[in-house]
């Protein structure tokens, strides 16, 4: 039985983990020293190296985790693991276990499944596609690999204008870069209060990272922005959550919106700025990224987009 500070530990790691993906390690680490067997904090720490990409590390946690208790979350991340090593037939003997145990996940796990599907598919009629396109995929696939993923979803998105027979099945794989990037979108981590303002941002963050519920997440933000529509922490999480769905006109408005409220809000504008990336608004985002550039917090993180960006424009401007 976990004590009431174990849980405020883990609830707290959790909120970190989308930010500050270091400090929720070392919580979990901290919880682990004296729990070796908490469920909630392997599983926890397990998603953070996720995000850090640090798959075979992230994987250990959840063997471990699994051993102990099988959950519906573990197992989907061991899907997700076997998937990123194209293991896709234990991928997807994860997921179904996942939804034997928690049938309500039944339509998260089936979107899941159906990238995996897609992406046999695609290895299947792969001669049925155009060689041009086949050779952007290929090429994606290699820029993937290095972590360069803009240069991959270019590739992909180049692909489909050839030949559009391949669309469905390089949709997964810009899926997977979508979701890659929706990790870098930046939510300020709501403090640790009573508040039933803050209560709801905590529950939303949660339904939206951990249960990846967006339906339920939106809701719970809607109910905050029924009351106060300029509170702009929940404005910028709808943006993120809107991003993930792929509605990104919505998302760059509710982005928007946090700036014209207040324009030093640079959540909300490393967030339009990488909404306006994927949208091949170069111009745009690289604006937005220059202004980030001015804020020492942020200059670390929004560099590298920056000279993504102006690396791009200057192999345009030669073509």
């Amino acid at each position: 039985m976990k004590t009431k500070d174990t849980k405020t530990k883990i609830e707290e790691a959790l909120n970190y983990i989308q930010n500050d993906t270091e400090i929720a390690i070392e919580i979990f680490d901290n919880i682990l020293e004296f729990e070796p067997e908490n469920i909630d904090a392997l599983n926890g720490k397990g998603s953070a190296l996720m995000k850090l990409n640090r798959m075979d590390e992230a994987e250990i946690y959840f063997n471990h985790s699994l051993s102990i208790e099988k959950t519906s979350s573990a197992l989907i991340s061991k899907g997700i693991i076997c998937k990123n090593k194209m293991d896709f037939e234990n991928a997807l003997n994860f997921y179904d276990e996942a939804i034997k145990l928690n049938p309500n996940l039944n339509n998260i796990i089936n979107l899941l499944k159906n990238e995996i599907l897609e992406l046999i598919d695609n290895k299947i009629n792969i001669n049925s596609i155009d060689q041009d396109a086949n050779e952007l995929i290929d090429k994606g696939l290699k820029y993937k690999k290095s972590n360069k993923l803009w240069d991959a979803l270019d590739c992909y998105m180049k692909a489909i204008e050839i030949d559009n027979k391949c669309q469905d099945s390089v949709e997964a794989l810009i899926n997977e870069i979508i979701a890659v990037l929706q990790n870098e979108l930046m939510i300020k981590t709501p403090e640790f209060t009573n508040t039933r303002t803050n209560q709801l941002k905590i529950k939303s963050l949660r339904l939206f990272l951990i249960e990846e519920n967006p339906k339920e997440a939106l809701s719970a933000m809607n109910f905050i922005l029924k009351n106060d529509e300029n509170e702009i922490d929940t404005l910028n999480q709808k943006g993120c959550i809107l991003f993930s769905c792929g509605e990104y006109q919505k998302s760059l408005e509710c982005f928007d919106k946090c700036l014209n409220i207040d324009e030093n809000y640079y959540y909300a504008r490393f967030n339009k700025a990488i909404v306006l990336r994927i949208t091949n608004r170069l111009e745009e985002s690289l604006d937005c990224f220059d202004e980030l550039l001015k804020i020492p917090e942020i200059y670390e993180k929004a560099k590298p987009y920056q000279l993504e960006i102006l690396d791009n424009l200057h192999e345009k401007s030669k073509s």
